[in-house]
């Protein structure tokens, strides 16, 4: 069984639906015994539904690459960009 560390790496991945069958099941497993995970888990939700409505092409050049190197560091899980 996965830790609340190795859950909250997992997140982006599972959102993006990009994670492999067998992390999944890890994570999901986590998840039905984790409330604190299960709180994470939606907090990314919202986060990455802001974030998808909110990113647009009028968007600052700028801004959106500040925007977007968060969401990767994010999906790394914090482990650099």
């Amino acid at each position: 069984m996965i830790d609340c560390r190795e859950a909250v790496r997992r997140m982006w991945p599972f959102l993006d639906r990009s994670l492999e069958p067998h992390p999944t099941e890890e994570l999901e497993t986590h998840l039905e015994t984790c409330k604190r995970c299960c709180g994470e888990l939606e907090f990314s939700r919202e986060v990455r539904g802001m974030v998808t409505t909110t990113i647009s092409p009028a968007m600052p050049d700028e801004l959106r690459e500040r925007v977007e190197r968060l969401l990767a560091t994010v999906r790394d899980g914090g482990q650099g960009r």
